[in-house]
């Protein structure tokens, strides 16, 4: 894995950091590391099903989280502490989860906080990079640029690196020459599509060929095998199914010439920094955007979540106009998943789930001109006592 990477990550966030295939594969590194099996870990339900998953795979009992209506993170007042081992925060879309508070509650009562920041490569909170604020951190570089791979784990001790690299090194498939082309030229193709505007008709013909069998909502559970592919010793080639969702080489170790197209990304990262935050100026000033994004700061988010009435309608009608959202995490985990008992604030996380319109905001103006056309409603935020 590469050096040049991991300086460039470390000079961005002032943390020693490893560089990982993905966000999820240091986040099971993370949590196989500073937790043991059966530790309880608190986790939004309004996250990412694959995160559900590498928790379990580390054999640990995911906790669900308060939710919060602003912005879908976790409702730090109303978090119940009794018997965490740790927290896993969320920074949903890449809004800032609120992580100083976090951070003193885990220091006060000794629990580890990991912060995950795969949706928040450009967030700050209070001048310094989201994902920085745990014992350990991870990054998502294949949600940023178009890179579709890569990513990092962010450690507050070096003392721990040996450790992790072995681990690391140890858990990382080859995948072969064949694997390292496609690696490359898949996110090259996606870059081409999307600078070249064919992702409306490209997506359309992946319908209508079969291809694409679902808008981005989550892939169907197979809990009953779920349940005993993480029985222990649960072993990641048993979880294949459920860990590489949407990354089949989420593990693959990544040679010279991945390496060197995901350096590039980078540069467009930042390339687009100042078009991710006039998006979200605009998108923050309408009527659907979640107040969380109304009330805070702007920061370049991956995606701004707009809150509407009949949002998978809405997204169904996009789409027809070239627009593909996706990033959509509903059902909540403790719905998704039977045997994950059932978080403190259902109703918040079911409302947001259920309504929330992710956008990127590089495509602002477009998304927000449509949502007039079409006169998409805005939801109503559910009340305190939900």
């Amino acid at each position: 894995m590469s050096s040049t990477l991991e300086s460039i990550m470390r000079d961005r966030v002032g943390a020693p950091c490893l560089h990982v295939p993905s966000a999820r594969f240091g986040l099971y590194l993370a949590l196989r590391h500073w937790f043991g099996a059966g530790d309880r870990v608190l986790i939004s339900p309004t996250n990412c099903e694959t995160v559900l998953f590498i928790a379990l795979a580390a054999g640990l009992r995911p906790v669900m989280a308060p939710v919060s209506p602003l912005d879908g993170n976790i409702d730090l007042p109303r978090v119940d502490w009794s018997g965490l081992s740790g927290v896993l925060t969320t920074h949903l879309y890449g809004q800032p989860d609120r992580v100083a508070g976090l951070r003193a509650e885990c220091d006060r009562r000794g629990l580890t906080l990991i912060d995950d920041a795969a949706h928040a490569m450009l967030t700050t909170v209070d001048g310094r990079p989201a994902g920085t604020f745990g014992t350990a951190g991870v990054f998502s570089l294949a949600k940023h640029g178009r890179a579709m791979s890569g990513g990092f784990l962010v450690v507050a001790d070096p003392a721990a690196l040996p450790e992790l690299v072995k681990r690391r090194d140890e858990l990382l498939l080859d995948g072969g020459a064949r694997g390292q082309i496609l690696g490359t030229l898949r996110p090259m193709l996606r870059e081409t599509i999307y600078r070249t505007g064919l992702v409306g008709p490209m997506w359309r013909a992946l319908r209508a060929l079969g291809v694409i069998e679902w808008t981005g909502h989550r892939c169907a559970p197979r809990e009953d095998e779920l349940r005993t592919a993480v029985k222990p010793p649960a072993e990641l080639a048993a979880l294949d199914y459920w860990l590489k969702i949407d990354l089949d080489d989420w593990r693959m170790r990544q040679g010279p010439l991945l390496e060197r197209y995901l350096r590039s990304r980078f540069r467009v990262i930042d390339r687009e920094r100042e078009r991710r935050l006039a998006g979200v100026e605009l998108l923050r000033g309408t009527p659907w955007a979640a107040r969380g994004v109304r009330e805070a700061p702007p920061q370049p988010l991956l995606r701004v979540p707009l809150m509407v009435k009949d949002r998978d309608e809405v997204i169904t009608r996009l789409e027809r106009h070239g627009i593909v959202p996706g990033f959509v995490y509903d059902p909540p985990l403790d719905d998704y998943l039977d045997f994950v008992p059932a978080g403190p604030t259902p109703e918040i996380a079911r409302w947001w789930t259920s309504h929330v319109l992710p956008v990127d905001p590089l495509r602002a103006k477009r998304v927000a001109t449509l949502l007039t056309r079409l006169e998409v409603r805005t939801a109503v935020e559910p009340g305190p006592e939900a």
